[in-house]
């Protein structure tokens, strides 16, 4: 019996979802999508990887690389043996794309959303840096009852997905909206605000303490005429952080 408890069961039988770091389920929200129930393939998706619109947009897509659709076509199709150099063959199902398609055409899910807890369990939780993983940590304990405050250097919340993704790529809609889904659970969101002093942070009575602040610094690289030509040169997240809050 299928048993999804246990990651190996994706292993066996659905190795794109097992290839999935979230360990999404593929083929359900794929099935939903070719039903036209976008909404539906969208909850799916935000369940398991919190950010559907942003991830369809950036994800790096490790599941299409183990999606069986190309190598198991390829080898029932004795005709591929015999394909001339540049035709066709078979390719990996579009997963990432078509997340980026049930988030695009879902509606409005507001009403699907989980709602703030009405009753607090008088724990207190601080996430520092207010990125996808801090994020991640709100969503999932403020309809438990805690009280999440989100505590985040840069004006708006996102982290990386805000302010290191160029706008034509990632608008910035797309951020606020999904973004919004989490803050609007009863998680206190400070901004402009950064943590200097985990000491003082942990004397203000938190039961908990969440670092979620990423690698929020690039790396130099010292090669021959760096220093020559360091008034020329740029840091690529010093560069991309300036041209959003520049």
């Amino acid at each position: 019996p299928t048993d999804i408890r246990h990651p190996d069961t994706f292993h066996r039988v659905v190795d794109c979802q097992w290839a999935c770091p979230a360990h999404t389920p593929v083929p359900e929200y794929i099935r939903l999508i070719a039903s036209g129930r976008y909404a539906d393939a969208y909850m799916v998706n935000w369940r398991s990887n919190v950010f559907p619109g942003i991830l369809g947009r950036t994800c790096d897509r490790p599941c299409e690389p183990a999606c069986r659709r190309g190598r198991v076509e390829e080898n029932n199709d004795a005709h591929l043996e015999q394909s001339q150099p540049g035709e066709n063959k078979p390719e990996p199902v579009a997963i990432c794309r078509l997340k980026r398609v049930a988030a695009d055409f879902k509606g409005d899910v507001s009403a699907r959303m989980p709602k703030p807890a009405t009753e607090k369990n008088g724990k207190r939780v601080a996430c520092i840096g207010a990125g996808p993983s801090s994020l991640t940590v709100a969503r999932d304990l403020a309809p438990l009852g805690y009280h999440v405050t989100v505590f985040e250097a840069d004006p708006k919340a996102g982290g990386f997905m805000r302010t290191q993704v160029p706008r034509f790529r990632l608008p910035e809609a797309v951020i606020d909206e999904e973004t919004g889904y989490i803050l609007d659970l009863g998680v206190e969101f400070i901004g402009n605000r950064r943590i200097e002093s985990m000491k003082d942070l942990l004397a203000q009575g938190y039961d908990a303490v969440f670092v979620g602040t990423g690698a929020p610094r690039g790396r130099d690289l010292d090669i021959p005429g760096r220093q020559e030509a360091a008034a020329q040169i740029h840091v690529g997240l010093d560069w991309l952080a300036n041209v959003y809050f520049g």
